[in-house]
């Protein structure tokens, strides 16, 4: 073969690859996404707002009677997390992961299509089934090495999908499972950046905005806003005597006790040192001094363990209870430390408490 036949060959192959790329790269761009749909991902607001849309679109670009997404909650079920259409498996509804078909797809991490129904000894089939569905398409959500959880299309008629809506509904269920790991990877650095990172509670930057939603939560309900603004006596001491590792391990003792005395729905956080301050909505008088009482109780059995001695804590705490709706934050924890300061000043180990009216 002649050097020129060579070159031809070689140009030829080329010519061959490119038009080979350009047909499957056709075939890739098969996935037609209504404008509306772009727009309303767009506007979702968390996950949950994400995967209920991918959902309700589904079922239109499929002309599917049912739509679903489910997510891994356990070693042995999947959780439907998101769902439109025909109702034959509930919302929340826990998945077994074995016995299923959503579950098998799960574990191999391969697509199934069931045509139809009949004879099938999958639970999750019979339940379609036995809602009036004839068949489904069942893919994985797979993001990098893990699988996060399955879509699911269903129709009333049997054989209703094809070989491409299987490809393009893989290709939906990608995008969905990087969507999950990167809501999930922002909400961890969510957290990381609002938690005090010693003791796990709320930090001062994160109180002002949780405050805000707790304070429009509590004026759409009943009852009045608690305040209350926790400090540990003759904290300074502690870390002369003992040193600072001691020191920490009091605080996350004392942020442990306030996580058990209060309501989860509480705001508990860190306001810097050995200053906690939290805030409770919809309370009277005395629920707000009942979750105080509980608290300062298990201070009082607090005992940190140091070389042949014990720490023991005690803490001057200034409450208050507002009723009206003007809850500015700066001004309610000004006087709740003008409160603690006056339980410092009359003997700490003591709660003083105020009522604001606004």
């Amino acid at each position: 073969m002649t050097l020129e036949q060579t070159r031809q060959d070689r140009k030829r192959s080329s010519s061959a690859q490119r038009d080979d790329d350009a047909v499957s790269l056709r075939a890739d761009l098969t996935i037609e996404l209504p404008i509306r749909f772009v727009h309303e991902l767009s506007a979702a607001e968390s996950l949950q707002d994400v995967l209920d849309t991918v959902a309700r679109w589904s079922s239109t670009v499929f002309g599917a009677n049912r739509a679903s997404i489910t997510l891994a909650q356990s070693e042995t079920e999947l959780t439907l997390i998101a769902m439109e259409g025909n109702n034959a498996i509930p919302m929340d509804q826990p998945v077994p992961i074995y016995g299923t078909m959503v579950g098998r797809v799960y574990r191999t991490r391969q697509a199934e299509y069931t045509e139809r129904f009949d004879g099938s000894p999958d639970l999750d089939c019979q339940m379609l089934s036995a809602k009036g569905l004839g068949c489904c398409l069942d893919v994985p959500m797979i993001s990098g090495s893990r699988c996060v959880g399955t879509m699911n299309i269903a129709h009333e008629s049997p054989n209703a999908f094809t070989d491409e809506d299987r490809e393009r509904l893989q290709a939906m269920a990608h995008w969905v499972a990087a969507s999950i790991r990167i809501h999930h990877q922002i909400e961890e650095m969510e957290v990381l950046s609002e938690t005090d990172p010693l003791t796990g509670v709320c930090n001062r930057r994160a109180f002002a905005t949780r405050f805000a939603t707790l304070a429009k939560r509590w004026q759409r309900g009943k009852g009045a806003l608690g305040v209350a603004l926790v400090d540990l006596d003759h904290f300074k001491s502690i870390n002369d005597t003992y040193g600072h590792e001691s020191g920490d391990r009091v605080l996350v003792a004392v942020a442990k006790a306030l996580d058990a005395s209060f309501r989860k729905s509480d705001l508990i956080a860190r306001m810097g040192g050995e200053e906690f301050c939290v805030v409770m909505a919809g309370v009277d008088k005395p629920a707000l001094m009942s979750a105080l009482e509980r608290f300062n109780l298990a201070l009082s059995e607090l005992e940190i363990p140091v070389a042949d001695s014990v720490i023991r804590v005690t803490a001057s705490i200034g409450a208050l209870l507002i009723d009206s709706d003007g809850t500015d934050l700066d001004s309610l924890v000004n006087q709740a430390d003008q409160a603690m300061y006056k339980a410092k000043t009359n003997g700490r180990n003591r709660v003083e408490f105020v009522h604001v009216t606004q």
